[in-house]
C-alpha cells in the first residue's frame, strides 16, 4: 500500500484553548488510487496533508508511507522521503521564477536523483505545455502554471501525490481540464493521489470521496 494512516489523533491550540482536530482517524490509500478529501474550513484537511508529508510531528497514532513509519522517522528520513516518494502540488503553484518552465519541470526529478529527460518531455506533451518550455513562470496564465506544477511533481515519479486545493485559483473550465489530466497521469504512473478540494465537481473525478468532520473521515457516495 502507498499510504496507511492508523488511529491518528491531533490537537491544536486556538483562541478557546486546546481543540481535538483529528480523532482516531484511519485511512488506507493504494497505489494508483485517487482520493478526494472535502470538509469545512478549519476541519483539519491541510493539517492532515502536512502530517502525511512529515511537515508536522505526529502526536498520537501512525502514518506509514512507502514502508516508512513517520512517527519514528528522523528528520533526515522525512526529508529523503519528501524528495523521493512524495509529490506536493500547491494552490499557489510555488514555481521558481528564476527557472524556465523546462527547468521547473526537471527540478523535483533532479532533487530526487531521478531525472529522466524523456519523461519530462512526455509530461510536457501530455499537459500541453511543450510550447512553453523556454518561457518563465511570470509570463504564464494560472492554468499554465498549474500544469507546470503538476509536471514538476510527477517528474520525480513519486509514490504519492498530495494536492491542496490545486484548482482553487482556476475557472471551472480550466479546473476540470487540470483535474482530469492529474487523475490520468496518476493512473498511468500508478501514483496514489490525495486531493483536498471544496469543489464537488472536482471531487467527483476521484475514485473515492471522504468528508472530514469532527475529526473523522466518512466515505461519501459519489
Amino acid at each position: 500500500m502507498s499510504l496507511t494512516i492508523e488511529s491518528l489523533n491531533h490537537q491544536i491550540t486556538d483562541g478557546h484553548g486546546k481543540r481535538q482536530l483529528l480523532s482516531d482517524l484511519s485511512l488506507t490509500v493504494g497505489q494508483g488510487e485517487c482520493i478526494g478529501l472535502m470538509g469545512d474550513s478549519g476541519s483539519g484537511k491541510t493539517t492532515l496533508l502536512n502530517l502525511i508529508a512529515g511537515l508536522e510531528p505526529i502526536q498520537q497514532g501512525q502514518i506509514i508511507l512507502a514502508g516508512v513509519a513517520l512517527a519514528q522517522a528522523s528528520e533526515q528520513q522525512l526529508s529523503d522521503l519528501r524528495k523521493t516518494q512524495l509529490g506536493i502540488i500547491f494552490q499557489q503553484y510555488n514555481l521558481l521564477s528564476s527557472l524556465s518552465v523546462q527547468d521547473n519541470i526537471a527540478f523535483s526529478a533532479r532533487l530526487a536523483d531521478r531525472y529522466d529527460a524523456s519523461l519530462c518531455t512526455a509530461l510536457a506533451r501530455q499537459l500541453d505545455i511543450q510550447a512553453l518550455l523556454n518561457q518563465y513562470p511570470l509570463t504564464l496564465s494560472g492554468g499554465e502554471m498549474q500544469r507546470v506544477a503538476i509536471a514538476r511533481a510527477m517528474s520525480a515519479q513519486p509514490q504519492l501525490l498530495l494536492a491542496d486545493e490545486p484548482t482553487g485559483n482556476l475557472d471551472d473550465n480550466n479546473s476540470s481540464c487540470v483535474v482530469e489530466l492529474l487523475v490520468k497521469l496518476a493512473k498511468s504512473h500508478n501514483t496514489a493521489l490525495v486531493l483536498v478540494t471544496h469543489s464537488h465537481n472536482v471531487a467527483a473525478k476521484m475514485d473515492k470521496i471522504y468528508q472530514l468532520a469532527d475529526g473523522q473521515l466518512t466515505l461519501v457516495n459519489k
